[in-house]
């Protein structure tokens, strides 16, 4: 038993070493430094999308898209393919983790939803992003935002007033299904949406567990943010030089800030990170607002 749980204690170190082990031997120490240091916003950006990805339902794109579009300044379809690619690495990694470690999910949900949401993902990138104005992508994020706000408010009244959660949940395939697709049309916009519907949804509507419904959400994101990024690459071809950048700035700083995080937030309160989470997200909504009454 000692040496099952050691094994499991190291994993993310070997993870982490194996990233980091692979960057160095493609740059070099020097180029790898000074990867981070060219883009330093991004890095600082993913440290804190890294830091919430790792102790809450969100994924680390929720924090990069609306930082990236509505403060740094850069077009929303280059931060929605960088989210998507990004996730691709650490929604991945954790998936990994919560099926070797047999971390309870709704496996029922997981097969219903994944090819919905990797349908949705394929019709948005291919057929909607190209027509919806910039504003309203922008909007998008502010509404799945929002809609998570109102999930957590939900689930601290239920648990004020003691109401159980579920352990075994039997959703409406046709609601799941629809809620799932609208998730990929989602993160065909602005690389995140499918983890949000579906946590929203299994705790509004079934009472679901916190910790069931946040793993069954990052399996389904995880998948969701590689076939997106699969469609980026191989057909669309938009990873350019600019997201590449990015990329190999971010990901030596995700893999230690998403496993800080999971300490970090396993050891506070939860009021204090839902506050935490609840005021960026009223930040970034009238961000929004703004933007729409001054356009």
């Amino acid at each position: 038993m000692l040496a099952r749980v050691t094994r499991k204690s190291v994993w993310p170190f070997w993870f982490t070493a194996g990233v980091y082990a692979t960057l160095l031997l493609l740059q070099g120490a020097k180029p790898a430094l000074m990867q981070v240091y060219q883009e330093l916003e991004i890095a600082l950006t993913m440290a804190l999308g890294s830091f919430v990805a790792g102790g809450t339902a969100l994924g680390g794109g929720a924090v990069a898209f609306p930082i990236m579009t509505k403060l740094l300044d850069i077009e929303p379809a280059t931060a929605k393919v960088f989210s998507l690619a990004i996730q691709s690495f650490g929604m991945t990694a954790a998936s990994l983790t919560i099926i070797c470690r047999g971390i309870p999910y709704y496996r029922n949900v997981v097969l219903l939803a994944l090819p919905m949401a990797s349908l949705g993902v394929i019709l948005s990138l291919l057929y909607v992003a190209p027509v919806v104005p910039r504003l309203w992508v922008k909007s998008v994020f502010s509404v799945l935002l929002l809609c998570f706000s109102v999930t957590m408010l939900v689930r601290w009244w239920r648990k004020a007033h003691h109401e159980q959660s579920i352990d075994n949940i039997h959703p409406h395939p046709q609601r799941l299904m629809l809620v799932a697709f609208i998730g990929g049309l989602a993160s065909g916009l602005v690389g995140s949406g499918a983890d949000i519907a579906l946590f929203a949804l299994l705790l509004l509507c079934y009472k679901a567990d916190v910790k069931k419904a946040t793993a069954t959400s990052v399996l389904v994101m995880a998948f969701t943010s590689v076939i997106g990024s699969l469609i980026n690459v191989g057909y669309l071809q938009q990873i350019t030089p600019e997201i590449h950048s990015y990329l190999l700035a971010a990901i030596p700083v995700v893999v230690i800030g998403a496993p800080l995080g999971a300490y970090v937030c396993a050891k506070v309160k939860v009021g204090y990170v839902v506050m935490f989470l609840l005021s960026l997200i009223v930040l970034e909504a009238g961000m929004t607002g703004y933007e729409l009454v001054s356009s």
